[in-house]
């Protein structure tokens, strides 16, 4: 992968903005006055509406997301508050609070279109209040700061004097700490990310953390110990001093910092909003047993809900704990790390349900690991709100990449089925071409895709077995999956579904499986293997573990699902059975000394067959055998040298195995088995046998096989570009009645019809 130079490094590595701006807590909602315009207690189920932007020194424009704090006050019955955008549904909750209290959580949220943001009740009657403690750039500029998180450190602790002066801090007794004390924090820092944590309360209260009178933020706290992701204003140059200020009874306080805010918009990490949606919730299936003392959930968060599956900083998560049987915590850990040990979450015993924001640095597959810190059982519920990007390479635009073919299937009272042909230019754009019927390669319909976004490399085409839509899907430069679709079957309109995320090296493959689930493959700069379900709710990137593959894998559909084939990073050839329920077995190693992308074709009896290039261009074929097992020793695919990966396919009518591959000259040429199942081979010949154009002889691209079918019967059709990036198709040609077959023997029985597809209209 290359680099794309951006000088100077910029928080937003991507040029969308996320720099963060702190500005002096301002309430925007507070039914008890009348701030934000409405007043009075909020009843069960109410919503309430009010402005976020254009006010309390928020821009009216460029904002991509509010930092607010959230409080329910004094609820009537047990509730939790959803806040979220003006104008769409509410998704996960914010806070939980109990009967009586005063309890506060902070959250991120984008303003509605209109500007707005709503705040849903669950239950009982409550007073509600909402304070804007800074805002989120929609684009890079002069304004607002990167994010840096750092391991979770406890840097404050009265209980040991740790940071501040021991023993607790007395009702409105006031306490100085200074958080820059270590280098953690540089004093250059415009804003910190905190969890405080309230021990030993007797009562309802509230504490104010803050670099100033007006730059503060507070926590309110009930009986017992209570904690609470915040975010305090910082003064910069002032050597990160805070000032603690408690109304209530005597407690104990203890801080931790989960990151800070640089001085500059071009260092640190930029902020990408979502919807609150949930990650992991133990209450579900229903029925689910609750964490056990000790016990640890590990949940994904890359590549789920559109994410890349690298280069999050960090992720910005609201923890809650649901239905605790003792006092306890959590610590939200990178899975395999052991660098944060500090609590969050804090949580007494008997208690419906406490949440604290949580920002954390992910571990291995863009997990954390959550340890419910307690001597007794607990329900943990994760909800994420946002993530904070680090800088990634971009992938280079690959030059004269495959084309894929796919036939869709027949529309009602037809008996063939279209034909799609899809590939990327060499200026990254996506381009689809549509041929209504499998005879005419004349009448077709050419539609780039995904408007001027930069692509790379060979898209993917399968047909969604609901639908009956061909989706494709592609690699965008940031390394993202994007994907689209036809807009009904068989039409030539297409629609973006867009981006499902992920950070991949190499180009997808996707494949419907035989029971009808559509699954996307990719593999990461690690060698690592994804996979991606298009099935129910919560589609996402899963792992399948670090094999060290390089480039894409190849699959062949077998009877109980696709078995997988790829080339690793020594060279070699692995392959493995993904089954139709997800489920990966071992992996076989095939041995070898190959290069490129390995052909995979279906033999009798749901085996796979696979060609690939050898380092000296030669190609080499095995076969599985009949019980599974693959034989120890390469074939030689007769005497050829390839100059790039190769294709084959069982001819549909002929029953033998055909190769083709570029050669040498930039032609394309095919073999054929002598007979079925001989493993003999007959003569290399040109694919294109009379060209009556050279362009169109001398291939830019490597081919591609698809099987079809047209008026002559099922064949299959070989695909290529030349370096005018027109696409030619041959199709297998059936013209002796009884099919090849019945005429003739040998390698001359076979013959191609070339077609040149026509370009675009200027």
């Amino acid at each position: 992968m290359l680099v794309r130079p951006d000088s100077p490094a910029r928080a937003d590595a991507a040029g969308r903005g996320g720099d963060f701006v702190p500005i002096d807590s301002v309430p925007l909602l507070d039914t008890r006055d009348g701030t934000g315009g409405t007043t009075g207690v909020r009843g069960a189920k109410s919503v309430t509406t009010f402005n976020a932007v254009g006010i309390a020194g928020i821009p009216s424009s460029g904002v991509s997301a509010l930092m607010v704090d959230v409080t329910a006050i004094s609820p009537t019955a047990n509730t939790f508050l959803t806040i979220y955008p003006d104008l769409t549904d509410p998704k996960a909750s914010a806070m939980n609070a109990s009967i009586g209290e005063v309890m506060t959580n902070s959250a991120v949220v984008k303003p509605g279109t209109n500007g707005k943001l709503a705040v849903r009740n669950a239950g009982g009657n409550v007073h509600l209040r909402v304070d804007v403690v800074g805002y989120f750039t929609s684009a890079t500029g002069s304004t607002g700061s990167g994010f840096v998180p750092v391991n979770h450190t406890r840097v404050v602790d009265s209980r040991t004097g740790q940071g501040i002066t021991a023993g607790t801090m007395p009702t409105r007794g006031t306490r100085n700490t200074n958080i820059s004390g270590g280098g953690l924090v540089p004093s250059s820092a415009t804003a910190v990310m905190v969890d405080v944590v309230v021990i030993g309360a007797t009562g309802n209260g509230w504490l104010t953390v803050g670099s100033s009178a007006t730059a503060e933020t507070g926590i309110d706290y009930a009986k017992g110990v209570t904690s609470m992701g915040m975010v305090v204003k910082l003064n910069p140059g002032a050597g990160g001093v805070l000032v603690l200020e408690n109304r209530g009874s005597a407690v104990h306080v203890a801080i931790t910092v989960q990151g800070y805010w640089t001085g500059s918009p071009t260092t640190g990490a930029g902020l990408r909003p979502v919807p609150a949606t949930t990650l992991y919730d133990s209450r579900f299936p229903t029925g689910a047993q609750p964490v056990p003392a000790n016990g640890t959930v590990d949940v994904a968060v890359a590549g789920t809900n559109g994410l890349p599956t690298r280069g999050i900083a960090a992720a910005v998560l609201n923890v809650h704990a649901v239905a605790p049987t003792v006092d306890g915590f959590f610590t939200v850990t990178p899975l395999d790390s052991t660098a944060n040990t500090s609590s969050t979450t804090n949580f007494p015993a008997a208690h419906v349900a406490r949440s604290s924001l949580v920002v954390t640095k992910l571990g291995t597959e863009g997990k954390v690991r959550i340890k419910n810190a307690s001597s007794g059982t607990v329900h943990i519920v994760v909800d994420l709100q946002g993530w904070y990007a680090d800088p990634m390479p971009f992938l280079p635009t690959e030059s004269f990449s495959r084309s894929t073919a796919a036939q869709a299937e027949a529309s009602t009272g037809a008996t063939l089925g279209p034909i799609v042909y899809a590939h990327t230019d060499n200026i990254g754009q996506v381009r689809v071409i549509h041929q209504p019927h499998p005879d005419d390669y004349i009448t077709v319909q050419h539609v780039p895709l995904f408007g001027s976004e930069a692509f790379t490399g060979q898209p993917t085409l399968n047909v969604l077995s609901s639908s009956k839509q061909v989706q494709i899907s592609a690699l965008h430069t940031t390394g993202m999956v994007w994907t689209g679709a036809q807009t009904t079957a068989n039409a030539a309109t297409w629609a973006s579904n867009g981006s499902l995320g992920g950070s991949m090296a190499a180009p997808p493959v996707a494949v419907t499986l035989p029971n009808g689930t559509s699954v996307i493959f990719g593999v990461d700069v690690d060698g690592r293997l994804w996979h991606h379900r298009q099935s129910g709710t919560g589609a996402s990137w899963k792992s399948l573990g670090d094999v060290d593959l390089a480039g894409s894998v190849t699959v062949v559909k077998v009877d109980t699902g696709v078995q997988l084939v790829a080339t690793t990073t020594a060279g070699t050839i692995k392959t493995a059975l993904y089954s139709n329920d997800g489920i990966l077995s071992g992996w076989t190693d095939l041995g070898g000394n190959v290069t490129g992308v390995p052909a995979g074709f279906l033999i009798q009896g749901y085996r796979t067959g696979v060609v690939a290039r050898a380092a000296d261009g030669s190609l080499v074929m095995k076969k599985q055998e009949l019980g599974g097992a693959w034989p120890t020793t390469w074939q030689t695919v007769g005497t050829f040298t390839a100059a790039g990966s190769p294709a084959a396919i069982v001819d549909p009518a002929l029953s033998r195995i055909a190769v083709v591959a570029r050669g040498a000259d930039n032609e394309i040429y095919r073999v054929y088995e002598t007979e079925q199942g001989s493993g003999t081979w007959g003569e290399w010949l040109r694919l294109y046998e009379n060209p009556g154009d050279p362009s169109a002889a001398t291939a830019a691209t490597d081919p591609t096989i698809a099987e079809i079918q047209n008026s002559g019967g099922v064949g299959f059709v070989v695909v290529y570009r030349n370096r005018n990036n027109t696409t030619i198709a041959l199709d297998r040609d059936f013209a002796a009645p009884g099919g090849m077959a019945a005429a003739k023997v040998g390698p001359s029985a076979v013959s191609f019809a070339a077609h040149l597809i026509p370009t675009p209209p200027a």
